[in-house]
């Protein structure tokens, strides 16, 4: 078996130059990121919470990915853009209790449409 090396010189270009091609052919021209840290507190059963964050460029209709630093169990977290440059973050319990997610950090990534 052979292992390819590519120097961090050739890596770099080449995975944004992918990255790029990969979002085009999806008609995603260009991806917006921003980071929240942010505690939910205490989410009844069947129940949401929600924090809003600042997302420069972004725009209603825009797609949004949201990745917590761990998961949560009984917690489902998205994001949608509400208003141009705001992405709301929300927390769903759909478990039959209250769960107290841990604060943490979320990358928020939103392809623009």
């Amino acid at each position: 078996t052979t292992a390819w090396y590519f120097p961090q010189e050739i890596s770099k270009p080449f995975g944004n130059w992918f990255t790029q091609i990969f979002l085009s052919s999806f008609g995603w021209p260009r991806t917006y990121t921003a980071k929240l840290t942010h505690d939910f507190g205490s989410i009844a059963a069947q129940s949401q919470a929600t924090q809003t964050v600042t997302v420069t460029g972004t725009r209603s209709g825009d797609a949004v990915l949201v990745r917590p630093t761990t998961a949560v169990n009984e917690i489902i977290i998205d994001g949608t853009v509400t208003a141009d440059n705001t992405v709301t973050v929300r927390a769903v319990n759909y478990s039959s209790g209250a769960v107290d997610p841990a604060s943490q950090v979320y990358r928020v990534i939103v392809f623009q449409q």
